[in-house]
């Protein structure tokens, strides 16, 4: 009987070994094409999600910035996937059936992330600095989206440090006293009306 369920465990276990790699490879594919295309295209082969003609419109460079952020985090995401697979299966020997579930999230997980770190660079609440080299010929367009691209996939590769970050965030914005959230908003509204 226990030879019985050890079998079926491993045939499973086989089954998913197939599957996790070729998820992993499918999403990848996919977002380094999308990555392509936004580069070339302006992500042009997307707009019928939000009924968009490329004729008459394009992306506003938010949304164009945040594609990119998520593409980055999506990314970040597939080289964890890669190398976590890599290390249960080859190196710890020890890849289980309930690491599938991890695996299927991850690129949601990587997604929701890298929406969540462009929303953060955007307002202000993460600040990168500009240390970028440059050649003299480069399109500074160019340059925002591969910044975007970085952070992103950094985001979705160290999502557990992000995580703890946006853990660290709220617990200080939630242990503001009430002086305190009062007078953010006023410093907020002068700096509003000042503009």
């Amino acid at each position: 009987m226990d030879n019985n369920i050890e079998t079926i465990k491993k045939s499973k276990c086989c089954f998913v070994t197939f599957l996790v790699p070729t998820y992993i490879v499918i999403y990848t594919l996919f977002s380094i094409w999308l990555l392509i295309d936004g580069w070339i295209n302006g992500f042009s082969s997307i707009f019928w999600l939000w009924s968009i003609t490329p004729e008459t419109s394009t992306l506003p460079p938010p949304v164009y910035n945040l594609l990119f952020t998520m593409l980055g985090a999506l990314l970040g995401c597939a080289v964890l996937g890669i190398t976590s697979f890599h290390r249960y299966k080859a190196i710890d020997k020890a890849f289980d059936i309930d690491h599938l579930s991890g695996f299927i999230l991850a690129p949601i997980l990587a997604l929701i992330i890298g929406l969540l770190i462009f929303a953060m660079l955007q307002s202000g609440l993460v600040v990168l600095t500009n240390q970028s080299v440059s050649t003299g010929n480069t399109n500074p367009e160019t340059t925002a989206t591969l910044g975007y691209l970085a952070i992103g996939g950094i985001s979705g590769y160290n999502w557990d440090v992000f995580v703890k970050k946006l853990q660290e965030l709220s617990a200080n914005v939630m242990n503001t006293t009430p002086q305190e959230k009062n007078a953010n908003v006023e410093s907020i509204n002068t700096k509003e009306d000042e503009k």
